[in-house]
Formats: structure tokens, C-alpha cells, sequence
């Protein structure tokens, strides 16, 4: 297929560092299939846990292990010790879900490594409050199905999920261009391929120098940054611009929320935590929602949780689950 220009945005993947056959037994979330297919495996850990007889074996089944303590490893270990504390108690007859055991696994010596330390210490005593366990300063060695091994101890989990890392798509491969480790491609200032101007690479596949010694972030902000730059670029080159149009990213602030009524945010001139935050941090997403009428219905699902706790999680959709060895 011809083309006068190709923009490539073909984003990210889960990366296990080496360990690829991990995958089937630790899932990570980058779509909608993915939190699915996330959400069927709690629940049915906690039905099967509900019939399990051997005391050992319903406890490896209440036990969900989460790999990986940057913001999704954070909001997910809050989601996940909500979901097992407060929406499913007492709907099981044999177990007690306020039992279950949610570990939250991170090789630094920090949570939320990217944001500021006191607030990485907040979000740390918020997930403790929330019956967190948090493991730091242990890289996970092995993962299979009997749980996942750290620190030379096995944890025995039956569910767990991958949230330490992502690879970008091989985009520098399909081209033959630069690659950095994360497998995203060297780009130039004004996001084209070296080479190839006619060619752009944008979000998660690109690498751009931005400050510090630090690239522009795999962010979904940066991302739409991006692409507004690129439209703005071809549209120049229509009008017979031709002087290369360089790329500048504005850093909107860090956000992770932790929990249904608590936040870490960080937007450099002021930092907050607690519910103001978490207000703050639902705002910012519905506001980047696409229509009047799907950010009335996430606002209202919201408030609906916020005021009553209770979620919409039950559904057990179609899927499979790795078998036991």
C-alpha cells in the first residue's frame, strides 16, 4: 500500500525480562481484554477457594501476588485489597475474602519510583492501610503456577499479575532503525525516522531525549502530545512548510491513585495526597474521556462506588486459566 506518510503508533507490550514463558501465569493489563480476563481469574480464585477442602491450597488461592510497584502495580494492589475487604465480604458461605492475602512486589527500594520520595512513602502507608503487604528490594526470580519466588522464598499464589514492565512494539524492527533496550526506535526531534521523513513513530515505539537525561515518557499524555505534533507537521508540509517542526513535551504532573479515597499527585509546583487527590485524579480522567455522554456515565459509576463501595465486579466472563501442572 502506497504512502505519502506513514505515522506508526503501534504502542507497547508486556516485557518479562528474558523470562517470556512467565506470561501465562502472570498477565499484565495494557487492554480491556486484559482487566477481563485479570477480573475472571480473582473471582474464580475466590470460587475455587470456596470449595478447596486443604487448608494450604485455599490459602495459595486467597493469595494474589502483583508484580511490579509503579502505578499500575500500585492502583491495581488497592483495587484488588478493596475488591477482597470491602465488595465481596460476605458473600461466600466457607471462606471470608477479608482474609485474602494481596502482595504487592517491587525490586526497588521504593513504590512509585518515578514520583517524589514523601509521596511514594505515602502511597506506601495508604496500601499498608488497606492490608497491602509490600515486598521492596526483591526482583521476582521465578513464576509459575505454584506462585512466584523472591528473595529465595516461594510465595504460593495462585493468581498473579505482571504490571513490572513493558517492551515497545518491534516498530525499530520493521524499520532496520536504532532500538533502545525497551526495543522503542530513536527518533528525531520532529518525531520522524531518521532518513525517513516521510515516516513518523509516536508514543510507546518512540525514544525522545526530554530532560535530565530522561526520555519523553511511555504516558498516555505524551502520546496525544505527540500526536497533535504530527498533525500539525503534515498539515505545515501541505501548506509547503517544509522547515522541520521539533517536538516539545509539556509534563502535565504524575498521577496514581491508591484505593477508592486516596492519591498521590504530583504536578511540580504543588503536590497532593489523600481524597482531594483522588477527586483531583477522577476529574483529570473523565475530562479526558471522548463525549459529554460517557463522561456523565463514568461520573456517576463513580460517585456510585464512592458513596455505597459497592462495585459491578462479579461477572466471570469466557476464558481460559492456566491448569495446574
Amino acid at each position: 500500500m502506497p504512502y505519502d506518510t506513514l505515522v506508526i503508533a503501534t504502542g507497547a507490550r508486556h516485557a518479562y525480562f528474558g523470562h517470556d514463558e512467565w506470561e501465562p501465569f502472570a498477565p499484565g493489563l495494557k487492554t480491556l481484554e486484559d482487566a477481563t480476563a485479570i477480573r475472571r481469574r480473582i473471582l474464580l480464585a475466590f470460587e475455587r477457594a470456596e470449595r478447596e477442602p486443604d487448608a494450604a491450597e485455599r490459602a495459595a488461592l486467597m493469595t494474589l501476588a502483583i508484580i511490579g510497584g509503579g502505578p499500575t502495580g500500585v492502583e491495581l494492589a488497592g483495587t484488588i485489597a478493596e475488591l477482597a475487604h470491602d465488595t465481596l465480604r460476605g458473600e461466600f458461605r466457607n471462606i471470608d475474602t477479608r482474609e485474602a492475602k494481596v502482595v504487592l512486589v517491587e525490586s526497588g527500594d521504593r513504590i512509585l519510583g518515578s514520583f517524589k520520595p514523601e509521596l511514594s512513602a505515602y502511597a506506601k502507608r495508604a496500601l499498608e492501610k488497606l492490608g497491602v503487604t509490600i515486598a521492596l528490594g526483591h526482583p521476582v526470580t521465578e513464576c509459575s503456577a505454584d506462585g512466584i519466588v523472591f528473595g529465595g522464598t516461594l510465595l504460593p499464589a495462585r493468581t498473579i499479575i505482571w504490571a513490572a514492565g513493558v517492551a515497545a512494539s518491534p516498530a525499530a524492527q520493521w524499520l532496520g532503525v536504532e532500538a533502545d533496550r525497551a526495543g522503542r526506535a530513536k527518533v528525531a526531534p520532529d518525531l520522524t525516522v531518521p532518513a525517513q521523513p516521510d515516516v513518523f513513530i509516536i508514543g510507546d515505539a518512540a525514544n525522545l531525549p526530554w530532560t535530565d537525561g530522561r526520555i519523553v515518557p511511555g504516558i498516555a499524555p505524551a502520546a496525544k502530545q505527540q500526536g497533535r505534533h504530527v498533525a500539525k507537521t503534515i498539515r505545515a508540509r501541505l501548506a509547503r512548510e517544509i522547515a522541520p517542526r521539533p517536538f516539545v513535551y509539556k509534563h502535565d504532573g504524575d498521577l496514581a491513585t491508591i484505593g477508592k479515597r486516596a492519591a498521590a499527585i504530583d504536578f511540580g509546583w504543588i503536590r497532593m495526597t489523600g481524597w482531594p487527590a483522588w477527586w483531583l485524579w477522577g476529574l483529570a480522567h473523565i475530562y479526558y474521556l471522548i463525549g459529554l455522554r460517557y463522561r456523565l456515565a463514568v461520573m456517576l459509576s463513580w460517585l456510585w462506588i464512592y458513596a455505597t463501595g459497592q462495585r459491578s465486579a462479579r461477572l466471570i466472563t469466557q476464558g481460559e486459566t492456566p491448569k495446574r501442572p
